[in-house]
């Protein structure tokens, strides 16, 4: 028996000290100080992109703040904004769901980097005896870094990234399609694919005429489609009928048409029938799910806005027809914003 799981761990980023406290944000009079070449300064300050460099990687820089303060640390900052470290709290508190969920395969959203992932098992996971020796992060596509990552007990014996697909000029992932592949128990080789397709945060939207607003959700579903249409594209070209199981945080519900190229290529969601099962304290201890009934149906994301409280299955796993799911569960949250993450963790057990 194995435990794959999927946990959107909701902007884990490293820690990096500073000399001093930085504001909230950073203005333009800190550039010139900035330990790179004139040309790549700007691209440090605000986290921009180019072609030859679609996600900048943040570097060790020397900047003078406006009042003179002198600082020294990895500069990471988004539309202007710094980019902080995920709150140890909240990452104590997300490393007590891992433990919890006792995965064999964890699958993660929102990971900055390799020593983000790390360096949050070294700190985090091993003092509660949690391990995982196989830890894989890939750069993706995503602006403000945050990545998909795989951990796992079991032997990973091939990693296979699919960010530029279809090209380098017009990849279709958001972030990555991140393909692993697994030695379970009956030493048969499972694929595994971790992905997290296109979100619906509409940039400014308060700015926007309802009509703009429309048009936006309908490019957001056209993207996410697209992104489905791609992973069909992907198995069929590498002829995977058997011993597959796609998950991620899909930011749409298992039956949208934006997910429907999923079925057709024969995968079937697994999540949705599934049950609940306790989730852990800040403290440790296990409280069952007291939320189930603010929704006729199974969850992971709560959204709240305009006084409008809505319920999803963002959280999923797919599996192919031959793999013998044996239980689907969610680890409901204990506070109703959140324990740590605004996602819940899902997982399917396989009898292999």
């Amino acid at each position: 028996m194995i435990r794959i799981a999927t946990f959107n761990a909701n902007n884990l980023f490293s820690r990096w000290s500073f000399q001093t406290e930085l504001p909230r944000t950073v203005s333009d009079a800190a550039v010139p100080s900035v330990n790179v070449d004139g040309a790549e300064a700007a691209g440090v300050a605000d986290h921009a992109a180019t072609s030859d460099q679609p996600v900048p990687t943040p570097d060790v820089v020397d900047v003078t703040l406006p009042d003179g303060t002198p600082l020294t640390g990895v500069l990471r900052t988004f539309q202007g904004r710094l980019v902080r470290g995920k709150d140890p709290k909240a990452r104590a508190w997300i490393a007590q769901r891992i433990k919890a969920l006792n995965a064999d395969v964890l699958c993660l959203q929102e990971v900055e980097d390799q020593d983000a992932l790390d360096a949050f098992h070294r700190d985090d996971l091993v003092p509660l005896n949690v391990r995982y020796p196989y830890r894989v992060v890939v750069e993706g596509n995503d602006r403000r870094r945050i990545d998909v990552a795989i951990c796992s007990r079991l032997p990973i014996t091939r990693i296979s990234s699919w960010r530029f697909f279809p090209n380098v000029d017009d990849a279709v992932f958001s972030r990555d399609l991140l393909q692993a592949e697994v030695t379970a128990p009956d030493r048969k080789p499972l694929r595994i694919f971790v992905n997290h397709l296109k979100s619906n945060f509409i940039a400014d939207e308060f700015r926007l005429t309802p009509a703009e607003i429309e048009a936006e959700k309908k490019n957001i579903a056209e993207r996410r489609t697209s992104q489905s249409e791609a992973i069909r594209t992907i198995l069929r070209r590498q002829r995977f009928t058997g011993r597959v199981v796609m998950t991620g945080d899909m930011n749409d519900a298992p039956d949208s048409p934006t997910l429907a190229p999923l079925a057709d290529v024969g995968l079937a969601e697994q999540v949705g029938a599934g049950t609940t099962i306790p989730s852990p304290k800040r403290n440790g201890a296990l409280v069952a799910d007291t939320f189930g009934d603010l929704s006729a149906h199974m969850w992971t994301h709560r959204h709240r806005a305009k006084g409008v409280t809505t319920f999803h299955l963002f959280d999923q796993i797919w599996t192919t027809p031959d793999l013998p799911v044996v239980g689907a569960h969610v680890m409901r949250r204990t506070q109703i914003g959140g324990d740590g993450s605004d996602h819940d963790p899902a997982c399917i057990d396989l009898d292999l």
